[in-house]
């Protein structure tokens, strides 16, 4: 059995011999540059306790998980030097977890390892990145650039680093980014041992581009302002960010989850306009290669683990849309109230992949306290009315002193039995704490 600290080495390796290239090149030009300018060196440190409410849940497997605690530390350094009257620079983010029950979540990751160089007709950022696309609340449709941490977060904000060759143009007619994406990260899933997991161990991925994780993958976004309006297209051809899911029973009627990486094809769009206390705001997406479900499964093995079948593919939109309007110093007091709602839509209806959101409401309100402990309050609900359930959700942060912060997050799950998908978890509700130091 494996301790903590030997899993973590063996994911600080992987870490390094995936990035071993763009790491060396960093490490040179930083020797070249550090007689240039004096670095800026930041470090977070968190702890993490987690309490469910029920004491034990049976995942999909039939096992009943017992741990109603868990704790888990993660670390991220941060470090940026720039030179040449700041038209050059360098970000290294480094990021590890260690967790009490999860092996899959004991990981690493380089967030970023960026160059950037700036010049009169152009900037290049050349390394590994991180670039977020959106404006909803609920999901990010658009953002397709890196791929998912899912390990870290439930509503797939936590991103993995992405290596990348990105060219941005700013113009009088707006602002054009392209992006080279030589190399593509597989999405991280909670292991068995986890909570608010199948249970199931996951296989080594397939992949339909003969060059697999090392296809070269493009992306383009366009985007602009008039005044209140805000407006970006984007254009996204490669291996998809999410995985098609299937499942395969062993000799030993152990069963794996199957992650198949597609060729995609995804046009997105991303509206917002902003008018006094209003902020209207929508996201699309159209997108093609994605095999299509059936029977809860998109993917699956025939007769031997050599053989692949999928289901056909299927063209499909999906689509956010709704609004926040903000009520500035209510009762007037320094506090700001804001209410959101919005409209979650997937053309494929029943028959959409697990993280889809196909005919759901978001409910919610964001408190804004304005104090010198910079407090905020997050609360929402998040109603299917095709299978009439809902989840509820509470997140908050302040600052407890210098260089201390705190958040709690509360999830609770309340799917309908037709809702199998998402039924397994009716017993993961929790409580999570995470207390934050800055240095």
């Amino acid at each position: 059995m494996r301790s903590k600290y030997e899993k973590l080495k063996r994911a600080t390796n992987e870490m390094m011999r995936k990035h071993a290239l763009p790491s060396l090149m960093v490490g040179s030009l930083v020797m070249l540059s550090s007689a240039q300018a004096d670095p800026i060196l930041d470090f977070q440190l968190d702890y993490e306790g987690t309490a469910y409410f029920e004491e034990s849940a049976q995942d999909q497997t039939g096992r009943v998980k017992k741990q109603r605690f868990n704790h888990s530390i993660a670390a991220e350094l941060e470090y940026y030097r720039d030179w040449d009257d700041g038209d050059r620079s360098i970000t290294f983010k480094p990021f590890v977890r260690l967790d009490e029950a999860d092996e899959e979540r004991t990981h690493a990751d380089i967030r970023e390892l960026i160059i950037h160089q700036l010049t009169d007709e152009f900037e290049i950022k050349v390394g590994i990145g991180k670039v977020f696309w959106g404006v909803t609340e609920s999901q990010h449709l658009v953002d397709i650039v890196n791929q998912t941490d899912a390990v870290e977060q439930l509503d797939g904000e936590a991103k993995l680093g992405q290596p990348m060759v990105q060219v941005l143009l700013e113009r009088d007619w707006g602002n054009l980014d392209t992006f080279i994406l030589p190399y593509h990260r597989e999405r991280t899933f909670t292991g068995p041992d986890g909570r608010l997991s199948s249970g199931f161990s996951v296989a080594e991925p397939f992949y339909q581009a003969e060059e697999e994780e090392r296809h070269i993958d493009f992306a383009v976004r366009y985007s602009n302002y008039w005044d209140e309006l805000e407006l970006a297209l984007s254009y996204f051809q490669g291996n998809s960010r999410e995985p098609a899911l299937g499942a395969y029973v062993n000799t030993d009627n152990s069963i794996e989850t199957l992650t198949y990486y597609p060729l995609i094809q995804q046009t997105g769009l991303e509206l917002q306009y902003l008018y006094e206390g209003w902020a209207w705001k929508f996201e699309g997406i159209y997108r093609t290669g994605m095999p299509k479900i059936e029977n809860g499964q998109s993917v699956r093995y025939l007769e031997s683990l050599d053989l692949l079948t999928l289901e056909g593919d299927e063209a499909y939109s999906a689509t956010t849309a709704g609004f926040e309007y903000t009520q500035v110093g209510i009762n007037e007091s320094r506090v700001d109230l804001g209410w959101v709602i919005e409209h979650l839509y997937d053309s494929r209806g029943n028959d959409a992949s697990f993280v889809s959101a196909e005919h759901d409401l978001l409910l919610a309100t964001r408190w804004a306290m304005n104090d010198a402990e910079d407090t905020t309050l997050l609360a929402g609900v998040l109603y299917d009315y095709e299978y009439e359930d809902h989840s509820l959700s509470i997140e908050g942060s302040t600052r407890l002193g210098e260089g201390l912060s705190a958040e709690i997050e509360a999830r609770i799950f309340s799917p309908s039995r037709e809702n199998q998908l998402q039924y397994a978890f009716r017993n993961e509700d929790f409580l999570k704490f995470t207390l934050s130091y800055f240095y």
